[in-house]
């Protein structure tokens, strides 16, 4: 009944029918504005996922290329013909689902786990740098012991050194934007500024992958050493989209090592 007279109202009267058409129209607009942020929304996520996919395939392949420049015996058409599916290291995109920074001892969630292809031990990079590695997996998740975790050390080195030295990461459990390179010798120079990237001398990172810059250092209680504070890339309170390194020597490099340790001396 309220219906057909408003009905009524709105076909009789000029100025009624007007004031509807507009309200009409302003809700139709709303409609189609939250309608468009939605479907954007969703679409921004694809993008997203796209991008991340192919980022992960462009590093793989600028690794791949990277290995054979390195190589001299490699010559140009074995460079042109390179297969990718050959590439020591891989990157799979991933999404951090949970994530800690107020502990000693941090840890953060994925959302890719063995169905993956994922593995312990598999390193994690941001858009800016190192993040953790892969401690634990299911099925669909994996759980990665993150940089800001009092127990977890890898290993650093200056950037464009002269000298091939490398030390420990030690984060001190305070200061979420910072951490030190440790046990490095005092005649290696160095510069505030300088920046300090993955040593390569382990079998998750690659050889330069970005950790932070050269903020000061300090002596340690052998004067011989020093401990370098890093400000690192890696804004961890911001932590999201993240790649999955693989190894595909990795196995065998830790199975290696592992047999030379327990080898009687």
């Amino acid at each position: 009944m309220i219906y057909l007279s408003i009905l009524l109202i709105v076909r009789n009267n000029h100025f009624q029918r007007s004031k509807y058409l507009q309200a009409a129209q302003e809700v139709t607009g709303h409609v189609y504005s939250a309608s468009n942020h939605i479907y954007s929304y969703f679409l921004l996520k694809s993008i997203n996922t796209y991008l991340s996919q192919r980022v992960a395939q462009l590093e793989t392949e600028v690794y791949a290329y990277g290995n054979q420049l390195a190589d001299p015996l490699n010559d140009s058409e074995q460079i042109r013909n390179l297969r990718i599916d050959s590439a020591i290291y891989r990157f799979t995109p991933a999404q951090v689902v949970k994530n800690s920074i107020s502990l000693p001892e941090n840890y953060f969630r994925l959302d890719k786990g063995s169905n993956d292809g994922i593995q312990n031990n598999m390193g994690v990079i941001s858009a800016d740098g190192i993040v953790g590695v892969i401690d634990n997996v299911s099925p669909n998740f994996s759980l990665a012991i993150s940089l800001l975790n009092v127990k977890y050390k890898p290993n650093g080195r200056v950037k464009n050194n002269d000298y091939d030295y490398f030390g420990p990461l030690v984060w001190d459990g305070k200061d979420v934007r910072y951490t030190y390179l440790t046990e490095i010798p005092r005649h290696v120079v160095f510069e505030l500024g300088d920046t300090v990237v993955t040593s390569g001398y382990s079998a998750v990172f690659p050889k330069g992958i970005p950790i932070g810059s050269i903020v000061d250092s300090q002596k340690l209680q052998d004067d011989n050493y020093l401990s370098i504070r890093i400000r690192l890339f890696t804004d961890f309170s911001k932590l999201k989209h993240v790649w999955i390194v693989s190894n595909r020597f990795q196995k065998e490099q830790l199975e290696l090592e592992e047999r030379t340790l327990l080898k009687p001396h």
